[in-house]
């Protein structure tokens, strides 16, 4: 091994444990993240590539190139369909039998056509030794004998037939010719511009990504191209420093012509092909190029041919240009395949690198929408202070005393003055019917200060107008907002006003004897008896006067007295639902928030720390390549 090899080796073996190091370390923090993981495991791949030491070689090249010929006689055996109409419609690799074992077609079969690229990723690792069996999840391998009949069943599928099958590619085991030997996979591609043909399939992207040799066919009938020239592409963007090898396959239509002007006509082609290849910025040496007619060499391997000068000849020649690909190429792959896989490894970790750029601008971009939400929600967050709704719950006491005097008044007119002989009983009843009708007014004074149904509803509109706002803050976030039901909350009922608990008539109206005659009777409770008691019943309940010395404050405005305590349950109730309503707002604002959010961001702690581990990885890679 040379001192180059040696180098590119080293260095190889460098980038492979770093790659191999940074995949396992971020498969336990990042590994769920997988279009970033799997370009990852990609890059780990094509770093582990040259340990292996199988080779690739791609046969590629316009539809009836002879594209087909060239790989059934580099295989030695009848691999790939021949026709006068397109034939080869999906990859097959080729590899020579191992020994003791039969040729053989494998048919590969995805039972989840919808992840093609991956599978056939694995499979062709899998072919090369670099992954087991094991790891093609939801893929099916059947088996039949190498034989015409298989081919044609197996591998020369009606074009329809195979577009719409779920075949992803199939694996033949030959004898094998003088370039397959040494673990050397031939990789047979569809036509590029065949009337099925689309070179936009990532199928393509991913075979050509594995490319040690490349080996482009053309004819004189089918030469370089527009569709050939962005194949070419597709190819040096995915593996730019791949060694490219030309076979122009001549075509001997002009057999009229003399064969100096046949000759420089096939070299004009040759040349044109070896420029536009150049012009892609593909190695290739003219050294490895040769002009040949493939399908003379195909009959003269035919006994019945054999003997034809012409056939003879242009055998030699293949077998000429197989010696000088196997010296050139084969038997000097080591360093080849040292900087061609450096250089798609290199190419692989900068797809990895576009992969996390693009799921850092995805992350972004949910960071942002999690941050307006959030700021969203924050206009309508903690419990919100529904009582401010309602106007203060107060009395004018004034008023309420006013309508007992008023009423001592019109009770004190209704008074006998004529009658001084009023009884225990009925002295006792004026009264009582004097703060029962006290009772009556100021109840219905109090009516709508005491009603609790409409400052219920009051806060029930109040609920309802912050549960509209946190819809819109839901709606300003692009979710749609979750139905609710606010339940109605009965408020207990208040109870009436009652004025006798404040009044004591048995202090308030002495026991006075009745005297009764047979005329009349003498004793009892005179008129100005019961004036006082109604005036002394008035001041008790009502308080003195404004204007009177020693003001003093009633039953009705004491704290503790009829009314107070009233307010106060009115109060409480109101605080009780207002705190309901209110705990009914924050659950919604709650739920709704966590809903928008997860739905944008499930587990954010998370979501950050991953970001800060595809940063770092960034970092790694970004280092990783300056060492290539």
């Amino acid at each position: 091994m040379t001192q180059e090899e040696n180098r590119l080796l080293n260095k190889s073996a460098i980038v492979s444990r770093e790659i191999t190091r940074l995949a396992g370390e971020y498969n336990k923090t990042i590994g769920h993240i997988a279009p970033v993981m799997a370009q990852l495991t990609k890059a780990e791949n094509r770093s582990r590539e040259y340990e292996n030491g199988s080779f690739i070689v791609l046969v590629v090249g316009p539809v009836k190139s002879g594209k087909s010929t060239l790989v059934n006689l580099i295989a030695n055996a009848y691999v790939s369909p021949t026709h006068f109409l397109e034939c080869t419609v999906r990859p097959s690799i080729i590899s020579q039998r191992r020994a003791g074992e039969e040729c053989r077609i494998t048919v590969f079969t995805s039972e989840e056509p919808t992840n093609r690229v991956e599978q056939i990723d694995a499979i062709i690792d899998t072919l090369r030794g670099i992954e087991k069996e094991a790891s093609l999840h939801s893929i099916k391998k059947s088996q039949f004998d190498l034989t015409p009949e298989n081919i044609k069943e197996k591998v020369e599928l009606g074009l329809k037939e195979s577009l719409s099958s779920e075949t992803l590619l199939t694996s033949i085991t030959t004898p094998g010719g003088k370039l397959m030997k040494q673990d050397v996979f031939i990789i047979d591609m569809p036509g590029f511009d065949g009337e099925y043909a689309n070179i936009d399939n990532p199928v393509y992207d991913t075979i050509a990504q594995r490319a040690d040799l490349i080996i482009f066919v053309q004819s004189s009938n089918s030469a370089i191209s527009k569709v050939s020239g962005q194949f070419l592409k597709k190819l040096a963007d995915n593996n730019k420093d791949v060694p490219v090898c030309l076979i122009h396959n001549v075509f001997d239509s002009s057999w009229w012509r003399p064969e100096a002007e046949r000759a420089a006509t096939a070299q004009d082609q040759k040349e044109f092909a070896i420029n536009e290849i150049r012009k892609q910025g593909f190695n290739i040496d003219e050294r490895q190029c040769f002009s040949i007619n493939l399908g003379m060499v195909h009959d003269g391997r035919k006994p019945a041919y054999a003997a034809t000068p012409a056939l003879a000849r242009e055998t030699a020649e293949y077998e000429r240009i197989e010696g000088v690909l196997y010296d050139r190429v084969i038997n000097r792959r080591d360093a080849m395949r040292l900087h061609v896989c450096l250089s798609r490894t290199r190419q692989q970790i900068e797809k990895t690198l576009a992969a996390i750029d693009q799921e850092t601008a995805r992350r972004s971009l949910l960071a942002e929408r999690y941050k307006h939400a959030e700021s969203e929600f924050a206009k309508t967050a903690g419990a919100p202070d529904l009582l401010s709704c309602l106007p203060p719950v107060t009395v004018d006491y004034a008023v309420l005393n006013a309508i007992v005097r008023d009423e001592a008044r019109r009770r004190i007119a209704l008074v006998d003055t004529s009658n001084n002989h009023t009884g225990n009983a009925a002295a006792r009843g004026i009264v009582e019917d004097f703060i029962a009708e006290c009772e009556n007014s100021i109840a219905a004074s109090l009516g709508r200060v005491l009603s609790l149904d409409q400052k219920e509803e009051a806060l029930y509109l109040a609920c309802k107008s912050r549960i509209g706002d946190i819809k819109e803050a839901v709606v300003a976030c692009g979710a749609q907002p979750a139905k609710i039901d606010i339940e109605r909350i009965a408020l207990d009922t208040i109870p009436s006003v009652s004025l006798s608990e404040g009044i004591d008539l048995r202090l308030l109206i002495p026991y006075k004897t009745m005297i009764p005659m047979i005329v009349a009777r003498f004793g009892g409770h005179s008129a100005e008896d019961v004036v006082s008691y109604i005036n002394k019943t008035a001041e008790s309940l009502a308080g003195s006067a404004a204007g009177d010395s020693g003001h003093t404050e009633g039953y009705i405005a004491k704290e503790g007295g009829a009314v107070k305590p009233l307010l106060d349950q009115v109060n409480l109730c109101l605080e009780s639902a207002a705190a309901d309503y209110g705990e009914t707002c924050l659950r919604y604002w709650q739920q709704s928030r966590d809903t928008v959010l997860n739905d944008i961001i499930a587990d954010k702690e998370a979501f950050d720390e991953e970001t800060l581990e595809l940063e770092k990885l960034k970092e790694a890679l970004q280092k990783t390549i300056l060492q290539i």
